[in-house]
């Protein structure tokens, strides 16, 4: 469930950002954005307690929006990002890159390659004489909709990915990711 709720976050911050970071990543990005999220992650995983978060992706996306609103009115979330260096724009462009570089380092082609995975179900799928055809289209039109999300999360600059790749453990813990 908690990882659930810490992924929803980044995926909402992949989406929530209006504004580009117009440069790529460098490693003192990726250190500051690590060092914030060791100290913001504690107030999220508050957060998702407090407002009862049954880890629900959908309940899960909602709370996410809710709590990247109210970090704007707290000052001690601003005064961490100042700490490591972001105003609450720059963190969020930055986490935003972060995120995207990270997701597609672990889950693209050189990771768990997920996409990989899906055209494999999709093949399963089609090859699956016991599945009625109509379940069969239904089932790969909804495999087909996740993958074109996918292509978008993993879509991050080859520059972001190897500056980030050095990192990918730190990131593991905030992310709580695990093979």
């Amino acid at each position: 469930m908690k990882l659930v709720r810490v992924a929803g976050f980044f995926i909402m911050m992949l989406f929530i950002s209006s504004n580009a970071w117009s440069s790529g990543l460098t490693a003192k990005d990726v250190q500051g954005f690590i060092a914030s999220m060791q100290e913001l992650k504690p107030y999220f995983d508050q957060y998702a307690e407090e407002s009862g978060d049954d880890g629900d992706a959908s309940s899960t996306a909602q709370l996410v929006t809710d709590w990247a609103q109210g970090l704007k009115e707290q000052r001690d979330v601003e005064a961490i990002l100042g700490k490591h260096g972001f105003d609450l724009n720059t963190w969020a462009a930055v986490s935003q890159q972060v995120t995207q570089a990270y997701m597609a380092v672990r889950l693209g082609k050189d990771g768990q390659d997920v996409m990989g995975q899906m055209q494999q179900s999709i093949a399963e799928i089609e090859a699956n004489k016991e599945i009625p055809a109509e379940y069969k289209s239904q089932m790969i039109g909804q495999m087909q909709t996740s993958m074109a999300e996918m292509e978008k999360v993993l879509a991050a600059s080859p520059e972001d990915q190897v500056t980030v790749k050095p990192f990918v453990s730190e990131l593991d813990a905030i992310f709580e990711m695990q093979e």
